[in-house]
């Protein structure tokens, strides 16, 4: 089980910074988490910051199949960090507005005891970065490299969910990661939330069945 805590998520939820100070402040801790921790008060220390401001964007709207987003978002935060090298928060309000085209998405469903579909989209500039910073190889433009690094991204992290689902007794089987360009999602008690990184801003987003 990862560590559900965040410095920067933490100071995120305090609402103090905009998006592009929180960047400065997430590349910086890239670097040197204790960068982070010294604009950190004691009294403001949430233990599952990540899973607060999901939970605020969720509201009281969504139906009990909805249950695991919070946990899948803590899962992909932690993910970005671990295996993207990448600092990130996520927003407390759902995210409406659709990415700028180009853009390109990658999603992949859960399905057994429990249907979920979940992944991400992104500007290409953004998409390339996560893909660089996943492959650690450069990028220059959209292809085949770039794409892959992505889906064996949400691959492994889905498959992490996957056993942290198993674990509750919840069983899930994964299907094929999916692919799409100029995304607009469309799943059924769908959440989109925006996440902000040191590399840019994207979205996170879950549904109960295929969201394109």
């Amino acid at each position: 089980m990862v560590s559900n805590f965040s410095i920067v998520q933490c100071i995120y939820n305090r609402g103090k910074y905009t998006p592009e100070e929180i960047r400065r402040i997430l590349a910086n801790a890239e670097q040197d988490e204790s960068s982070a921790a010294k604009l950190l008060a004691d009294d403001a220390v949430d233990v599952s910051p990540v899973r607060t401001a999901v939970l605020q964007a969720m509201g009281s709207d969504y139906i009990p199949a909805c249950q695991h987003y919070p946990a899948y978002v803590e899962l992909f935060i932690q993910s970005l960090k671990n295996m993207l090298h990448t600092e990130a928060v996520v927003e407390s309000v759902p995210c409406e507005e659709d990415e700028a085209i180009p853009c390109y998405g990658t999603s992949q469903c859960l399905s057994g005891d429990i249907t979920m579909a979940a992944g991400l989209i992104a500007s290409e500039p953004v998409y390339l970065k996560l893909a660089e910073r996943y492959s650690e190889e450069e990028l220059l433009e959209m292809d085949e490299m770039a794409r892959d690094s992505i889906e064996e991204f949400i691959n492994v992290l889905n498959g992490m969910f996957s056993v942290e689902l198993g674990e509750k007794e919840i069983e899930t089987d994964l299907e094929l990661p999916r692919f799409g360009e100029n995304i607009k999602p469309r799943g059924s008690n769908q959440l989109r939330l925006r996440v902000h990184s040191s590399v840019g801003s994207f979205q996170v987003v879950m549904a109960t069945d295929e969201f394109f």
